[in-house]
């Protein structure tokens, strides 16, 4: 027994409290961790860590190479980059230098295909015109461009704190699709230009690279015109949800004035990106159009009017991927800009429903007000003030183009 007594006596007796100890529960402090930790896990809606921005990240760094994209994040917010702008410089000088070399290879084809000579010059000249206005576009208009980007982000994080979170699932989609099917477009374009006209690869991807970079341009546009149309859509769910009931009584979600005020500001974003963008909205139907008409002729005329051969089978299959690449341009800018029109103007008769519906319960209710202004206030993207954009402008385009096309066929290519 002495020697555990010994043993013992080495270890300190540990002393255990008498009473229980309470530690003091400070609210403020639990309170601000709570909310720190809820705003930890909270999903950003600003800056680069945004659903939107990670979703079409891919096509924002093919942009930048381009020289379309001279933006970039400050505190969570988009702003104009001196550093990116110097691909701006760089490609307006490459482009000047690709259309140099082009004159040059074209001005030393044969005499016997004179018309071939002009047309080409032509629609590379007027190409190289819409891309170096765009650059120059891209480079003054920089801090309009982050204010209406800065605006849908704001727009979404509000709806976030309504409880309406945007999910950019078919936005992810929607953007590899687009480049995957690009990519397809212009590895055959390159292929049978290459083979149709014995070029080698060097000259064939730099003749092609400034229409990439008037492709990017248009579905930079078209992009944010959809985006623009997807809030306006989830905006109008949105009020058509919380639409007092025809009877009885409910308490709804979102106010009246706030569904008024996030319109609003959606449509200062759509106005403001609609006039930045009207010149070049011009210049790219111009564009597009006459490229379109001038594909359709060698087709035409390659196919049907001349004698067939290997050498005019390779032509066609070259003219067609033009057309199939200048085609979905045009088809996109027309059918982005009619679907943020109707998604846009839709708000009005959905206040007006609403008005009409509170009346009915509270006929002596002075402090109702009217929403017939928005029936008048109505969105449209102007092409340089000549006529808006929609899909009635398709139908008169083409009307038009197959004018130009029986005209031209009175020529042989």
């Amino acid at each position: 027994m002495s020697v555990f007594k010994k043993e013992l006596a080495s270890y300190p007796r540990t002393g255990f409290p008498l009473k229980v100890q309470v530690k003091p529960f400070d609210v403020e402090t639990t309170y601000t961790e709570l909310t720190q930790k809820k705003a930890e896990n909270r999903t950003k809606y600003h800056g680069p860590d945004s659903p939107l921005y990670a979703a079409i990240y891919p096509l924002v760094f093919i942009t930048r190479l381009l020289g379309l994209a001279p933006y970039d994040f400050t505190a969570d917010r988009m702003t104009p980059s001196d550093v990116l702008l110097a691909f701006s410089f760089a490609c307006i000088i490459i482009y000047c230098y690709i259309m140099y070399l082009v004159y040059m290879r074209f001005s030393s084809i044969a005499k016997v295909r004179s018309l071939l000579r002009v047309v080409e010059i032509a629609k590379v000249a007027v190409n190289f015109s819409v891309a170096i206005f765009d650059l120059i576009t891209t480079i003054f208009t920089r801090r309009a461009f982050c204010r209406v980007w800065n605006g849908i982000q704001d727009f979404d994080d509000r709806l976030s704190q309504l409880g309406y979170p945007r999910k950019e699932t078919r936005t992810v989609i929607a953007v590899w699709s687009l480049i995957t099917g690009q990519t397809v477009i212009w590895t055959l374009i390159n292929q049978s230009g290459m083979y149709a006209f014995s070029e080698t690869w060097q000259y064939n991807v730099c003749y092609m690279i400034v229409y990439v970079g008037t492709g990017a341009s248009v579905y930079k546009f078209v992009g944010m015109i959809i985006f623009l149309g997807q809030r306006f859509r989830q905006l109008n769910r949105i009020a058509r949800e919380n639409l007092p009931p025809r009877i009885g009584y409910s308490s709804s979600n979102v106010s009246r004035k706030t569904v008024q005020d996030l319109h609003n500001k959606l449509m200062l974003c759509s106005e403001a990106f609609g006039s930045l963008s009207s010149w070049s909205l011009l210049f790219w139907l111009g564009s597009l159009c006459m490229h379109s008409v001038i594909n359709i002729y060698f087709f035409i005329d390659w196919m049907i009017l001349t004698a067939w051969s290997d050498f005019t089978y390779r032509l066609v299959f070259n003219m067609w991927c033009w057309l199939i690449g200048f085609s979905t341009q045009l088809l996109a800018i027309h059918f982005a800009c009619d679907y943020t029109i109707t998604e846009a103007n839709s708000m009005g008769a959905i206040l007006i429903e609403w008005d009409a519906r509170t009346i009915r319960k509270f006929p002596q209710d002075d402090t109702i007000r009217t929403s017939l202004h928005f029936l008048n206030r109505r969105l449209h993207f102007s092409a340089g003030g000549l006529c808006d954009v929609d899909l009635s402008l398709l139908t008169s385009i083409v009307s038009q183009v197959s004018k130009y096309l029986m005209l031209l066929l009175q020529f042989p290519a």
